[in-house]
């Protein structure tokens, strides 16, 4: 997707402008707006996770920023990923961008080949990586990787998945030196033109630049982005979720939390949801782990969500997911937690 170029003295507000009006001037334009049928873009985005969209009270809301953390390698990605497919799969008017600044266009194409083949149901035989580069290394000088999908009975439909969401789904590869928030702007402009109900990702708020001409502490930088993102979310009338990454005090606890962020005091306040994301093994309580070994093994494929902070919602709710790491996936069946977790402070708004 092209940048849009803005002049010096535009300013960036896609959803209303700043200022003032009575609440009989909004009623009004609001009663404008329904009768006029343009009301896409307010609508409630489902995350396609239950009972993570139960605890959102629907989905994800025009104007929130969400924040999704958690240690190195837990699955944030993953998550990331698999809610964008959800959203450009299952609401057709909807759009879709993906900013990644650790993955190429390429690898995130084939992430998703894997996910949609274990997602279909095929079992042992479902995509992987490895998989996929045997494949690919059949066609080459013959046909395209998805020319050579879709001679295989299997992994046709795969393919058909895909193409229904493609138009729907725009991955950007993000540099991390020139794809700054200004840049990101730009894209979400041209997003949000659309006044189609819209998600954006950023994976991941730490790796976005920051020049300045002077030297800027860590926890600044982080400040100063997470407000641009919430105020682009705002102004724009789209979601945004953002990965965050702990800092070195966090990865070394048991159970990350939100003020494990880097950046957490502006990242608390200015998420509207957050939500943390460890393995369960690694903060269910020892209890479990010592009297039964074998159930607490399998707790290594499972993770749990934590909501921390929901302005939409409830707060402090624990939930699972299993995890199947090989092929870039999440069951988006889930349940609350019932096993003890190990026990410390909650962030509170």
């Amino acid at each position: 997707m092209d940048a849009v170029a803005l002049l010096p003295s535009e300013t960036v507000q896609y959803n209303e402008l700043t200022g003032a009006s009575t609440l009989a001037e909004v009623m009004v334009a609001a009663e404008e707006q329904v009768a006029r049928g343009d009301i896409g873009y307010l609508q409630v985005l489902p995350t396609g996770f239950s009972p993570l969209d139960d605890v959102l009270n629907g989905g994800l809301r025009p104007g929130e920023l969400v924040i999704l953390g958690g240690p190195s390698g837990v699955g944030k990605t993953v998550f990331a990923l698999q809610l964008a497919r959800n959203i450009a799969l299952l609401q057709r008017d909807a759009a879709v961008m993906y900013i990644g600044y650790e993955h190429d266009r390429w690898h995130i194409m084939m992430r998703l080949l894997c996910m949609e083949s274990a997602l279909l149901g095929h079992g042992d035989a479902a995509l992987t990586l490895r998989r996929i580069h045997t494949i690919l290394s059949d066609a080459v000088g013959r046909r395209g990787l998805l020319a050579e999908l879709q001679t295989h009975e299997l992994y046709a439909d795969v393919v058909n998945r895909l193409r229904q969401y493609a138009d729907r789904l725009t991955i950007i590869k993000a540099s991390g030196t020139m794809t700054t928030l200004d840049q990101i702007r730009l894209w979400a402009r041209r997003l949000a033109s659309a006044r189609a109900p819209a998600l954006l990702v950023v994976d991941y708020l730490q790796k976005i630049p920051f020049e300045s001409p002077g030297v800027m502490h860590e926890n600044e930088v982080t400040t100063y982005h997470a407000q641009g993102l919430k105020e682009l979310a705002l102004s724009a009338g789209i979601r945004i979720l953002a990965i965050a990454a702990a800092d070195r005090d966090g990865l070394q606890s048991r159970r990350v939390r939100l003020y494990d962020m880097r950046g957490s005091s502006a990242i608390q306040y200015e998420a509207d949801v957050g939500i943390v994301i460890n393995n369960k093994y690694a903060v269910v309580s020892r209890e479990h782990i010592v009297y039964n070994p074998i159930q607490a093994e399998s707790m290594r494929n499972w993770v749990v969500f934590s909501v921390e902070k929901n302005r939409s919602g409830r707060s402090g709710v624990d939930m699972e997911f299993r995890l199947d790491a090989s092929h870039f996936c999440m069951d988006p069946r889930g349940d609350y937690v019932r096993d003890r977790l190990i026990d410390d402070r909650l962030t509170l708004e």
